[in-house]
């Protein structure tokens, strides 16, 4: 690459004859070309990373913009598509990053682990640079390209009667990314569906299409064990569109002397102890999955410079310590989410199956691989051996309360009589009694929850305080970054979080971002109540219903047939959920920023003006007004658009067994917007 010449010859002159050898070393400009690490195991790195990077000072908007001719696809896309999966920074193969990520970080101070840097003199003379035996002269301005440690090295240049030498020393700059659907970024595959094209859909508001999609898609659709990948890592639905990836490729894009080494562990439906401190359960396939590792012990596992070949020798775990706990009492809470919600799996965070039902369930699993994982406890690291991260980013907590069931709660059609269906729509949990729906509207919703609070004694409002016998997320907090600082050297102040936004206001609020929003600032937006309407953003979930029931339930007097049930959030149902976020939000906010968090607030309204129901193409294709399904781009760039993912978004971009997952989650504009004001909050001006 050529640089712009910003001196004349007779400032070059003048340069030759007059500058001293320690004012030259200060001429060198030199940067680091492949300073993305999760793009270290593709073909081209530093190509690839000058494709994708930010300009000096640009915002995200503006990358949005600039990259969106093509869709902005994924640079993990093509690799993803032709299964290339050693091209894949993540092996999902067995879970973990590939030895070329992680030796920049388990082994950064070796003499083999280099970063490409390019340099270059601006002057308009001949340089004669060396190193390590390598010579070359070529002009000044063009960039002299060769290899250094991450320790350092020396380079040497002879131009305009000079010889100097500079030495090029990288910073590493090493981010660990931990969290749930927020984090992992849920919603935005990094190979979404493709549709064929120029095919016919069924007449309006029809259904069928939802659910016998297969055929009618170019790309194969996701599903557990499936040859195709989607995703960085499937399971977990790790995308490169998360306001955490796209957040440390802005400090590799703005720190040219710098090579950042990004670890993601954020993974979907992840929970303070059903993810972050315990492995995670995950309802996929037919008896569902463990993920091996909980994240922060994936973090200990890949950060421990130990000189161990990693997976080779038998994790060593230990019990939570006192310093940890802090009197904080673990051995009653409610670990939500398929069998971790029953007592037979709970975990004390103790590896000992005597005493941990989680330890004692998962032995049989165990025992299948080597007796490593998954266990509760945590791993350790020689003392003196952990690299510590420079940053952690974490997001956790909606999980926590319920955030699928409450959203859940939200969007079940109010309108029609549902007890045909039975439970098969309602949530695990539900919300406060104080934002539930009246019983008038929703006489079964509304008996549901209240014999559900007394099954299992607890309710979101619970959750979030603590007044049920399940640790109140002050406490989940606290223990959560107890362990993240013992266990990984963080001071506080590393630890990265940003506060989950909403949807749904139009314009912002005079309440402090750190603080309640006023009452004036629930009355938000919403579908009409009672009102069917076939262009709704949310016809879309009715997707998760089997085809046989579509066709069952659209012959039953249910009050309206199933095709004109109305999936949708309603002004009321808007606010009330609101309302519950909003008590998970002040929680959030005060419990990290007394701890010396480096906390987010301004997030909280990063999506104010961006709207669900902005943009183009809310409707489904096969609804007026008509749209082509294949030309759907899931990533393009809008001006005027929705900041989350709605129902119909989510069963176009992700079709496959988990097709309504992404519903109310972040979209590529959604991150970019979180990752903008991280960023500036955190490393601005």
């Amino acid at each position: 690459m050529r640089y712009f010449r910003i001196f004349t010859f007779a400032a070059a002159t003048v340069l030759a004859c007059a500058v001293s050898a320690e004012e030259t070393t200060q001429i060198i400009e030199w940067e680091v070309k492949n300073r993305f690490g999760p793009f270290a195991t593709q073909s081209d790195p530093a190509g690839l990373f000058e494709n994708y990077k930010l300009l000096e000072g640009e915002s995200f908007e503006s990358w949005h913009n600039r990259l969106s001719s093509e869709g902005l696809p994924s640079p993990y896309y093509e690799a993803l598509k032709a299964r290339q999966h050693e091209k894949m920074h993540w092996d999902q193969s067995v879970s973990r990053h590939q030895d070329k990520i992680l030796s920049y970080v388990r082994h950064e101070n070796d003499i083999s682990t280099t970063v490409a840097v390019a340099a270059h003199v601006p002057s308009n003379e001949q340089c004669s640079w060396t190193y390590r035996g390598q010579e070359i002269t070529q002009p000044c301005d063009e960039d002299f390209e060769f290899h250094v440690p991450i320790s350092g090295a020396t380079v040497r240049v002879a131009f305009a009667g000079h010889e100097i030498e500079k030495l090029i020393e990288p910073s590493h700059i090493v981010i660990v990314g931990l969290g749930d659907s927020y984090a992992s970024g849920e919603g935005n595959p990094d190979y979404p569906g493709e549709w064929k094209p120029d095919q016919v859909l069924p007449g309006n508001n029809e259904l069928e299409w939802l659910v016998d999609y297969r055929n009618r898609l170019i790309s194969p659709p996701e599903a557990f064990d499936a040859k195709t990948n989607h995703w960085v890592d499937d399971t977990c639905h790790r995308s490169f569109y998360s306001h955490q990836s796209l957040t440390a490729l802005k400090v590799a894009s703005e720190n040219k002397h710098s090579y950042v080494s990004f670890l993601h562990y954020a993974c979907t439906g992840a929970e303070a102890f059903d993810g972050l401190l315990a492995p995670q359960y995950q309802a996929w396939g037919e008896k569902g999955v463990f993920v091996p590792f909980s994240q922060v012990n994936f973090a200990i596992r890949e950060l421990c410079q130990d000189g161990k070949p990693l997976g080779e020798a038998a994790p060593h775990y230990e019990s939570v310590s006192q310093k940890e706990t802090a009197g904080i009492s673990i051995a009653a809470f409610h670990r939500r989410g398929g069998p971790g919600n029953l007592p037979r799996s709970r975990s004390n965070l103790i590896p000992d199956p005597k005493l941990d039902a989680f330890s004692r369930f998962t032995k049989n699993l165990r025992d299948k691989n080597d007796g490593h994982f998954p266990q509760s406890g945590l791993l350790t690291c020689e003392t003196g051996k952990m690299r510590t991260p420079d940053y952690v980013f974490l997001n956790e907590g909606g999980n926590s309360i319920g955030f699928a069931d409450i959203v859940q709660y939200f969007i079940v059609p109010s309108r029609w009589k549902i007890e045909k269906v039975g439970r098969r729509l309602f949530p695990e949990v539900c919300p406060n009694p104080a934002y539930r729906v009246d019983r008038k509207y929703n006489r079964q919703l509304h008996d549901y929850c209240e014999d559900l609070d007394r099954e299992i004694n607890y309710h979101s409002g619970d959750l979030i305080s603590g007044a049920s016998k399940s640790l109140g997320m002050k406490d989940r907090y606290t223990l959560l970054f107890n362990v993240l600082e013992y266990r990984l050297g963080l001071e506080p102040r590393k630890i990265v979080m940003a506060q989950y936004p909403d949807p749904m206001r139009e314009t912002g609020s005079s309440s402090p971002a750190c603080k309640p929003l006023n009452s004036v600032d629930f009355e938000v937006r919403g579908d009409p109540a009672g009102v069917f309407n076939p262009q709704s953003a949310w016809s879309g979930l009715k997707a998760v219903a089997p085809k046989a029931l579509i066709r069952t339930l659209s012959n039953i007097p249910i009050g309206r047939n199933f095709r004109e049930w109305q999936f949708n959030l309603t002004a009321s149902d808007a606010g009330n959920a609101l309302k519950q976020f909003d008590d998970l939000r002040v929680i959030l906010a005060n419990t990290a920023t007394s701890r010396g968090i480096s906390f987010v607030c301004e997030t909280r309204d990063a999506f104010v003006g961006y709207g669900w129901w902005k943009g183009a193409r809310l409707n489904l294709p096969n609804t007026k007004p008509y749209w082509a399904i294949w030309d759907w781009k899931p990533y393009a760039y809008e001006a005027e658009t929705r900041a989350i993912r709605t129902g119909n978004d989510t069963i176009i971009t992700q079709p496959g067994e988990k097709r309504i997952t992404g519903a109310i989650h972040p979209n590529l504009t959604g991150h970019r917007l979180i990752a903008q004001v991280v960023y500036d909050s955190v490393w601005g001006n």
